[in-house]
């Protein structure tokens, strides 16, 4: 019996001792598991720089202002509606578009062209606020940070309806959401739901990846908790509403509510319905998933969830005359693919990344959008032609402009991938007939004049070589024609002959200030006269700066007569190359313009002086020529570009002339 009982005292000692063992061990195990806990949440906030909330909720300025001076649109310009509609859109003005463009028709401050389809003559000057500043920093993205007070409820309580109902409630992490997910993808055996609140979506915005780790997780749990000791709840929700990723239209990533209102609809977001808000806050879900480009009829299904919810919880009234019928989903469709088509907030998005100071924000605007329009109508010719091997995408625009007095010039390269500045300094092209006003004001050195004749027949050189003959673009059906209808049309044979007849080591002599990589001896390189020499677009631009120069002060020192001028005899846009592609509006314009096409149409140029601005244009192909013919021309390119832009650019027109050449 004794026995026993000492057994038995001895499995309670034995299993007393391993309960103090096991009690140790889980205190150590708490408290090894508190230190690193402890530590790792005082890691994880010290790795995460909480400065940039801080910064960003911050601002209690209104956000709807910008430090840029004014654009001013010019009394007797004329502008592109629907230009003038997106910069109106994506600047500092409150009033909505509608108002402003109701306000100055009523005033008479713009109306309606007749001669052209979509553009309004500007009656008096007009005054508008610059562009609100980007603050997005990554390559093709459109954000604009608004305070809480200047977003609309439907938005956040919308967003905590539908995202997060327990958000007041909570500390930062709901448990409750976090259970059910579990719950919801054990029973799935897949991650189907996330249970994250609004806090932990902003911490993971801001922070971290969408990397699916636990370390990730706990992290964002940490920081998410963090955060709702440092900042009230409205300044946290002004954050995710700032932050979030709304989808992409026209290539451009959109973040934050003020660029889903502006890109989606149109609209600020004090204009917005609670339709419309419905629909961005349904974007959320998955804004490539639920994608109106895409998928319209699955946003049309998930914003009829949410509008019922959003009734449901009185977070919105009860008003059925704001739900959208068939057609007006048909109609908005059609208006983001329309948009899609013309990029014009890509274009502001350009234009908010560009820093030259040479031209006005709207100036650059307008620019930008017309070397896209240009793009565009290529696009549609390359998708046109069934054998085509050539790509839009490598189709490039340069350009350069400013005053012919001035120091400043403004430079743009329509690839954001590649150096500007080596692209407009250093890439030389072939010139074509862009050179030919310099060799006919030659001519006009050794005593020939516009109005002599000349023959169109062919005409062949002895080279050292073998023979060569230039050839025509375009038949000739004259035998002989003045040296004015040769420059006009640009035909080769009449330059090669007056030449010859001159004499290439005095035309040589000539040229040689001119051009610094004219190839000699010229006579065994006479297509050099018809533009076979490659010059950069700044160079061809420094060769005219001297020339207008050169030959404005002939005319002023009366050493050549004005209507004996080649800048005068291609003044007149309806008399030259680009007589079929000028509008009603420039036609009744002057200003001294020339084309050049060559390489078979993969370089076009168009070079134009309105007696105070210079400009310099190439539309051309950069990838591998895979055609024999790329079949585009400078009259129907480089010069769209010129012609769009200055038609439309808000200023007036300077009609041309010598008086302002110094």
């Amino acid at each position: 019996m004794k026995v026993v009982k000492s057994k038995t005292r001895n499995q309670v000692n034995r299993m007393k001792q391993w309960a103090i063992r096991i009690l140790k061990l889980s205190l150590i195990t708490f408290i090894i598991l508190l230190i690193v806990g402890f530590g790792f949440v005082k890691w994880t906030i010290a790795e995460t720089s909480l400065s940039i909330l801080e910064e960003k909720t911050q601002r209690e300025i209104d956000p709807f202002t910008t430090i840029l001076p004014a654009v001013n649109l010019e009394e007797g310009s004329v502008v592109k509606r629907e230009e003038l509609q997106a910069f109106y859109l994506f600047s500092a003005e409150k009033a909505p578009m509608e108002e402003f463009f109701l306000q100055k028709k009523q005033n008479n401050g713009l109306y309606d062209l007749t001669e052209v389809q979509g553009l309004l003559q500007v009656n008096q000057n007009i005054e508008i606020k610059n562009l609100l500043v980007n603050d997005c920093q990554e390559i093709y993205c459109y954000q604009h940070y608004i305070s809480f007070d200047f977003i609309p409820s439907i938005f956040w309580k919308g967003l905590i309806g539908v995202e997060d109902q327990r958000y007041l409630d909570h500390f930062g992490v709901d448990i409750k959401s976090i259970f059910r997910a579990f719950v919801a993808n054990i029973r799935h055996m897949r991650f189907e739901q996330g249970g994250s609140t609004i806090s932990q979506q902003l911490v993971k915005n801001l922070f971290f990846t969408n990397e699916k780790t636990l370390s990730r997780k706990f992290k964002e749990m940490v920081m998410s908790v963090y955060i709702e000791t440092k900042f009230p709840k409205e300044k946290i929700l002004e954050a995710y509403l700032n932050e979030v990723y709304w989808g992409a239209l026209q290539g451009i990533k959109i973040k934050g509510i003020l660029g889903a209102s502006l890109f989606y609809f149109g609209k600020k977001p004090a204009e917005i319905s609670h339709y419309e808000g419905a629909i961005l806050i349904s974007l959320l879900k998955g804004p490539s998933y639920f994608s109106p480009l895409k998928k319209i009829e699955r946003l049309k299904e998930r914003t009829g969830v949410v509008y019922k919810k959003l009734i449901q919880e009185n977070l919105i009234p009860n008003d059925p005359t704001q739900i959208w019928s068939q057609k007006k989903w048909d109609s908005w469709l059609m208006t983001l693919k329309q948009q899609e088509k013309n990029q014009y907030y890509q274009s502001i998005w350009r234009t908010l990344h560009d820093n030259e100071p040479t031209l006005s924000n709207y100036e650059k605007f307008v620019l930008i959008q017309k070397v896209a329009d240009v793009r565009s109508k290529i696009n549609e010719k390359f998708n046109s032609a069934s054998n085509s091997k050539n790509s839009v995408s490598d189709i490039s625009v340069k350009v350069i402009l400013g005053s012919l007095n001035g120091n400043e010039w403004f430079s743009y390269y329509s690839r954001v991938e590649r150096n500007k500045e080596k692209a407009i300094f250093s890439e030389r092209h072939q010139v074509g007939s862009s050179i030919k006003p310099v060799v006919y004001s030659v001519f006009e050195e050794f005593g020939k004049k516009l109005t002599d004749i000349v023959s169109t027949k062919e005409i062949k050189l002895k080279l050292t070589s073998g023979p060569w003959s230039p050839k025509e673009a375009h038949q000739i059906k004259e035998p002989e024609i003045t040296l004015e209808e040769a420059l006009l049309k640009s035909y080769n044979r009449p330059v090669i002959r007056i030449a010859d007849e001159i004499g290439f080591e005095k035309i040589e002599e000539k040229l040689k200030p001119y051009f610094k990589s004219l190839k000699t001896p010229l006579k065994e390189y006479p297509s050099e006269l018809l533009g076979s020499m490659e010059m950069s677009v700044s160079e061809l631009r420094d060769t005219y700066i001297q020339f207008l120069k050169d030959e404005c002060r002939k005319i002023k020192a009366g050493q050549r007569e004005q209507n004996q001028s080649v800048l005068f005899a291609l003044s007149d846009p309806n008399l030259t190359t680009v007589e079929h592609s000028v509008d009603a509006v420039m036609q009744k314009l002057r200003f001294f313009g020339k084309t050049g096409t060559t390489n078979n149409g993969y370089d076009n140029w168009y070079v134009a002086f309105d007696g105070k601005n210079i400009s310099i244009i190439w539309v051309g192909y950069e990838g591998d020529r895979k055609t024999k013919s790329l079949g585009l021309y400078g009259a129907t390119t480089a010069f769209n570009v010129f012609q769009n832009f200055y038609r439309d650019r808000g200023k007036r027109f300077f009609q041309f002339s010598c008086d302002q050449v110094n």
